[in-house]
């Protein structure tokens, strides 16, 4: 069972910016006893096809993961072929799964 704190941690992390998208996150522990979210905000993840990348990634129960998805996703999604192709669907299934292994 997930722990509880009897007060929420209040203090929120924020960022924010991009130029071509403009954006904005924040994050905030609340009730847990720890972090256990991660994100990846990326607006220029690849400026010469016009993509961004952006996502928000739950613990469930634990940081580790999430954490290490967040680093990784942005380098195995460059070094598909079905990212290098435009088949940034199919990528994402693909480097998810590949995290999973």
């Amino acid at each position: 069972r997930d722990a509880m704190m009897k007060r929420p941690v209040k203090h929120q992390e924020c960022q924010d910016g991009g130029k071509r998208v403009r954006f904005g996150v924040a994050s905030m522990q609340g009730w847990r006893e720890a972090m256990e979210d991660a994100h990846v905000a990326l607006p220029d993840f690849d400026p010469e096809n016009g993509v961004s990348l952006f996502g928000v990634f739950d613990g469930h129960g634990g940081e580790a993961v999430a954490l290490l998805v967040s680093k990784r996703l942005p380098e195995i999604l460059r070094k598909l072929p079905e990212y290098r192709a435009g088949k940034y669907k199919e990528a994402l299934l693909t480097a998810f799964l590949e995290q999973d292994e």
